[in-house]
């Protein structure tokens, strides 16, 4: 679990320094203070969106739906890999032709059927 805060707190770290850049970018265009009304509300859009995930990561429900998720999304691609292996093992197997007709011989294909 530990490895798994380990991540996103080197994902905030990271976001926390790209926003310094930004802020420090943004500064030297010389705008003046109610310009930064718009990036403050970025900034808290960005850190609730980061403690919603983090909450989510901690429901219990959410786990059972994420795993489920990827059981299901295993399962599909499963199918869809083991129908184009199907495909190509088809398309690699010799094709059933009928025998070359040696001169003289009839074929099955020379061959009356009750029909005629």
């Amino acid at each position: 679990m530990t490895d798994l805060h380990g991540k996103w707190s080197e994902v905030g770290e990271r976001i926390e320094a790209l926003a310094l850049k930004l802020r420090l970018h943004f500064e030297q265009t010389g705008r003046d203070a109610e310009s930064r009304e718009p990036l403050q509300k970025l900034r808290d859009s960005v850190t609730d969106a980061f403690d919603s995930a983090g909450n989510a990561v901690r429901d219990d429900a959410v786990k059972a739906d994420v795993r489920e998720t990827g059981r299901l999304f295993l399962d599909a691609l499963s199918a869809s890999l083991a129908k184009a292996a199907d495909s190509l093992r088809e398309k690699a197997e010799p094709q059933s032709e009928p025998p070359p007709a040696v001169e003289g011989k009839p074929t099955d294909a020379d061959k009356p059927t009750d029909a005629e």
